[in-house]
């Protein structure tokens, strides 16, 4: 009893700023106003129609994707070669490459913006997506990690066996066991630079401007409706992945390894 009330009140209070915003979104006022004095779609189309918004939300779904391409190119190879290498070092090695999920997001950003400076690629798309793949490969590594170290290596030994040369082994055997890992690593990858705000902030520029950024500028100059719209956006967006990955691979396959009978 004393469970399910604790869950049902924690619930409540994670749903209920979404409920208000998604409400917030519809309102016939002029300003943000809760509960609001009437319906209305008017924000919704504003916000639809305006580049201001629509062209910061189309950098921040590429930027996710190439972020989480480009973690994929990465975590991969380094996920092999940490589960099977064993060799001195690796422990250090993971430790390093996880290192972004314990380093505060604005001195990471901070640190970044000095040092892509000085590679001559400050702010601009390049700089953006170097430092949204420095956030996101730990995620794509820790899924892909966890696969690779829980696969039975005897499948890739009966490939080599019956003829298959390394890299034919790799894509036919190797590429599919670690899917649910890559799968499962890109989601998250997306998902956390599509809301990346630091590193965003300091190394966009008008062009290369993410959602995230012209939302937090949005707010400082305005108080209307606008951002609850754009915020439902990214809300059905999120959404919206998440169901399309349920219903072609199913969730609760996407989370680390296949359990073993």
């Amino acid at each position: 009893m004393i469970r399910s009330a604790y869950l049902v009140v924690a619930g409540l209070f994670i749903l209920t700023p979404l409920v208000v915003v998604v409400v917030v979104a519809f309102t016939s006022a002029s300003f943000v106003s809760f509960p609001p004095p009437g319906f209305s779609l008017r924000w919704i189309t504003k916000v639809l129609v305006d580049p201001a918004f629509m062209r910061p939300l189309a950098n921040s779904v590429l930027l996710g994707l190439a972020a989480a391409l480009s973690a994929a190119v990465l975590a991969v190879p380094a996920a092999l070669a940490l589960a099977r290498g064993g060799f001195r070092g690796a422990a250090e090695i993971e430790s390093f490459l996880l290192s972004p999920l314990s380093l505060p997001g604005l001195i990471l950003s901070i640190a970044l913006l000095f040092y892509l400076s000085r590679l001559g690629m400050g702010a601009g798309f390049i700089g953006l997506l170097v430092g949204h793949t420095v956030i996101v490969l730990p995620y794509m590594l820790r899924t892909v990690l966890s696969v690779a170290r829980g696969a039975d290596p005897a499948l890739e030994e009966a490939a080599f066996v019956l003829g298959a040369d390394p890299w034919r082994s790799f894509l036919h055997v190797t590429l599919p066991i670690l899917r649910p890992g890559i799968v499962a690593g890109a989601l998250f990858s997306f998902l956390v630079s599509f809301d990346e705000v630091a590193v965003a902030l300091l190394l966009s520029t008008v062009s290369t401007m993410t959602l995230p950024v012209a939302i937090l500028n949005h707010v400082a100059n305005n108080y209307d409706p606008a951002i609850a719209a754009i915020s439902l956006i990214k809300i059905v967006l999120v959404v919206a992945v998440l169901v399309a990955l349920e219903l072609g691979f199913g969730l609760d396959r996407l989370m680390l390894s296949r359990r073993r009978p």
